[in-house]
């Protein structure tokens, strides 16, 4: 026989996760119950069965208009909504919906001749929006609700309580062109440099998800909601705001290559340049726009292959631009042109700077007569003549009395070097620099000499220059340097890249690179990377003996970490001073 349920005997298993069951339930009374947005009193208390919530089962027919039966001889349950029909037997794992046969993980049951059913279950098979609020320990039910942005569906869960409809954040916040962060009891929604902040009393969390009113949702776009006549579908129509500009993809110079007339500027992927030119001496640039350093070895291959080319050279100019620069040994017209591979900057119309008209002839002019000299005036008991001081010459440095040095702190100013791994190559360098000069000077042997200090680094940083290499050289040369050492540090478009390198271009630089760099490689621990010939424009274009060293390499991260402490600094100072006295005292 069947009958219509109503308020006694029947009881429905509000499920929230997949438990067994078992035979003891207890009252709890404190746990609130929302059905369509209405707080619901049933006269029997909800039960807590296994920390699991039980619900009588008229309040599913009251709050939610479906019809509920019982079966008693077949033990079988049936909840009809509308045109769905779920039939639940008791002690079976086996639902069917509308006919067709659905796994429950938990089965109904009798428990003191009263039946509970799994209601999220039901809940879930009949398209019912269920959800559990810990911070006010409520079981909150309700019909579902379509949302929509602008006509577009978004599967965001609604709930309701009272008149008051709240949205779940994660699903909403994409739509809306915001990200979320919780803090502090807080959540703030941020869209670019705006940002909301909404209070803990004024959101929700239900099911461990932060949903917030539907009315913050239209205060935070300026937009408007409307509801459909059945209060099924919400649409937002929100202000239709233009999306921020793209941000350009970052472009990696991984080489810089010169053949005869062409300097090729490779990169991963196509970039956009600006160009322009300089004189004194006469420069093309080329600035390779949001563009980040990948070079794996700093020299250019085929540098000083071509007569109008005098120097190429490279460097993080700013954050998101890598600047070439070609150095030309007269004039030149240009083309930039795009290729698959990268840029060209292909010269033309070169023309030379003229020779010097050549100098006349040397003639011998006539053989002076000898000059007549007086003889010495002799005073009594003197038996010497005056004779004249004789003209010093350089000698040996360790016979010197002071061994001048010149410490160049590579790049600086808006020049920032190689950047990585939230170091910057400029700073590295100056401060490892200081130290060595440092060192020097507290010798009484040396006199250090530096290219860039902290204030010289300020001022040129704040003008928004970089310090040319040029004027590099002519502070060694200027002072009449004994030695020269510039102060670097490596990157690659690889982490793996590691080791310490000592670059020289001369011959008469050589002992000084070996000295300096069985000292170095010994201080670093990076590995040994040898030494290096190289043309660049410091070491070049210096008069004394000159070399430029690569500590480290910033694109490393283990490396970077050890550059970037104090102690590392010293220890490298204190190695490349000890290599200099060194090579000061066997020359």
């Amino acid at each position: 026989m069947r009958k219509v349920l109503c308020g006694a005997g029947i009881f429905l298993f509000l499920f929230l996760g997949i438990w067994s069951v078992a035979v003891q339930a207890a009252a709890v009374p404190s746990i609130q119950l929302w059905i369509n947005g209405n707080k619901v009193r049933p006269e029997v208390p909800p039960q807590l069965l296994n920390s699991r919530t039980l619900v009588p089962v008229y309040t599913v027919q009251e709050g939610m208009g479906m019809k509920v039966d019982w079966d008693a001889k077949a033990r079988k349950v049936t909840v009809t909504d509308g045109s769905k029909k779920v039939e639940l037997t008791i002690g079976s794992k086996t639902a069917r919906v509308n006919g067709t046969a659905k796994k429950l993980d938990v089965a109904p049951v009798i428990i003191g001749n009263r039946t509970f059913l799994p209601f999220r279950a039901v809940g879930e098979l009949l398209g019912v929006e269920v959800g559990w609020e810990d911070k006010t320990k409520s079981v909150i039910v309700n019909a579902p609700v379509r949302f929509q942005v602008n006509g577009q569906a978004v599967s965001a869960k609604v709930y309701r309580q009272n008149d008051s409809y709240f949205v779940t954040a994660r699903q909403i916040a994409p739509a809306i062109g915001y990200t979320i962060t919780q803090q502090s009891g807080k959540a703030v929604f941020s869209k670019g440099e705006d940002s909301k902040i909404l209070s803990s009393d004024t959101y929700k969390i239900i099911d461990n998800e932060l949903a917030v009113p539907l009315s913050f949702v239209e205060e935070l776009t300026g937009g408007s909601g409307a509801w459909n006549q059945g209060k099924t579908v919400y649409t937002l129509n929100k202000l239709i705001t233009p999306p921020p500009p793209k941000k350009p993809e970052v472009i990696k110079v991984t080489d810089i290559q010169q053949t005869d007339d062409i300097i090729t500027i490779r990169t991963d992927k196509k970039a956009q340049t600006k160009d322009f030119t300089m004189s004194g001496p006469p420069r093309i640039v080329v600035d390779v726009q949001n563009a980040k350093l990948a070079v794996v070895t700093p020299s250019i291959a085929g540098q000083e292959k071509h007569p109008a080319v005098q120097e190429v050279r490279y460097s993080q100019f700013d954050p998101e631009t890598v600047r070439v620069v070609v150095v030309l040994a007269g004039s030149a017209k240009y083309n930039l042109v795009q290729k698959t591979s990268g840029i060209e900057l292909q010269l033309k119309d070169i023309a030379y700077p003229q020779p010097p008209a050549p100098a006349p002839p040397i003639t011998e002019p006539p053989a002076p007569a000898p000059p007549i000299t007086e003889p010495p005036v002799m005073t009594p008991g003197d038996s010497t003549s005056a004779q004249p001081n004789p003209v010093p010459s350089p000698g040996p440095l360790s016979l010197k009395e002071k061994v001048k040095v010149v410490v160049d702190a590579g790049h600086g100013g808006k020049d920032m070097g190689a950047i990585g791994n939230n170091a910057r190559e400029k700073d590295l360098t100056l401060a490892i620099s200081q130290r060595l000069a440092d060192n020097l000077r507290a010798d009484a042997k040396f006199d250090a000499i530096l290219t860039r200090d902290s204030e010289l680094d300020r001022q040129l940083t704040e003008r928004g220059v970089k310090q040319e290499l040029s004027e590099k050289v002519k502070i060694a040369n200027d002072n009449g340097a004994d030695l020269f050492i510039s102060i670097h540090i490596n990157s690659s478009t690889s982490a793996a890249g590691k080791g310490t390198e000592t670059y020289y271009y001369s011959e008469k630089s050589k002992e000084y690179a070996a000295t300096v760099h069985k000292y170095l490689v010994q201080a670093t621990g990076f590995g040994d990377r040898k030494m290096k010939t190289a043309n660049f424009y410091v070491i070049k274009n210096t008069k004394m003996p000159a070399i430029l060293i690569e500590i480290g390499f910033i694109s490393n991260p283990t490396e970077a970490r050890e550059m970037m402490k104090e102690e590392f600094q010293q220890r490298v100072a204190d190695a490349v001073y000890a290599g200099i006295k060194e090579y000061v005292e066997k020359n």
